[in-house]
């Protein structure tokens, strides 16, 4: 998982590349264009070592999509509800805050790459489906800039909701493909470009699970199965002056010693 996210993380369109996509008119002609050249050239050294003003965050995890619930019912008896789903991962992204505040305006890019492996099921209604080929699914999702954090964590999980609320999330401009664009297959990589103190409002990531045939096929018994995922998180500046490295290096350290 970690060795797929960080080959594809590293990867950098070529100027011939990036020629296309910037002529593209929509995220889904830059999905076409993706499906031809993909996220670009690996790069060795980017994928082996951060820079002052380019640094990359890794995460690897265990994860359990889904559960089934036991609970007594009126009668006394244990009663076993249908699989649901069962785990998120927030993070809490360790922005240099002051330094993006004082870049403003300047533009950073961030970049996000999730790696996991389904186990596949390859039936003839699979390409109609796509949760009927996937053992599970996993997203991810960046907090907005004008949200809270309450109100992010009740936009990814509905059940942080009181009764009846609706929680009305705004566009999240700036992404190369966007959310709805980048769903297939179990390797999911976005990038962000925008102002420096839009991002530096937007600290908090989340991956949680959408359906697959792990929760809907009840007599296989792996509604409970455990998995793994590796998250690769970057931020860079153009600006040279700025050491998001050693800041954020700082701030990592400062949280361990708490």
């Amino acid at each position: 998982e970690t060795i797929r996210a960080l080959m594809v993380h590293s990867a950098e369109w070529t100027p011939a590349m990036l020629r296309q996509l910037r002529a593209a008119n929509t995220k889904k002609e830059k999905v076409m264009l993706a499906r031809h050249f993909g996220y670009g050239v690996p790069s060795l050294r980017r994928a082996f070592a951060s820079a002052q003003n380019d640094l990359v965050l890794l995460a690897e995890r265990e994860f359990t999509p889904y559960q089934r619930r036991r609970v007594v019912n009126e009668r006394g008896k244990v009663e076993t509800k249908p699989p649901s789903f069962k785990q998120i991962d927030y993070y809490d992204l360790p922005w240099p805050v002051a330094s993006l505040e004082a870049l403003r305006e300047n533009e950073v890019v961030l970049k996000v790459a999730l790696s996991y492996f389904i186990e596949p099921s390859p039936n003839w209604d699979s390409s109609i489906a796509p949760q009927r080929y996937q053992s599970f699914g996993l997203r991810f999702d960046l907090k907005r800039a004008d949200e809270t954090e309450p109100v992010f964590h009740k936009r990814i999980n509905d059940l942080e909701r009181d009764d009846g609320e609706k929680i009305k999330a705004t566009p999240d401009v700036g992404w190369t493909f966007g959310s709805q664009s980048i769903t297939a297959g179990s390797l999911h990589c976005d990038v962000w470009k925008g102002p420096a103190v839009n991002l530096a409002a937007r600290g908090k990531i989340a991956v949680y699970p959408i359906g697959g045939w792990w929760r809907d096929r009840v007599r296989l018994k792996r509604s409970d199965a455990k998995t793994r995922y590796s998250l690769a998180v970057s931020i860079s500046s153009e600006e040279q002056s700025v050491t998001l490295y050693n800041e954020i290096t700082n701030l990592i350290s400062i949280s361990q010693s708490v």
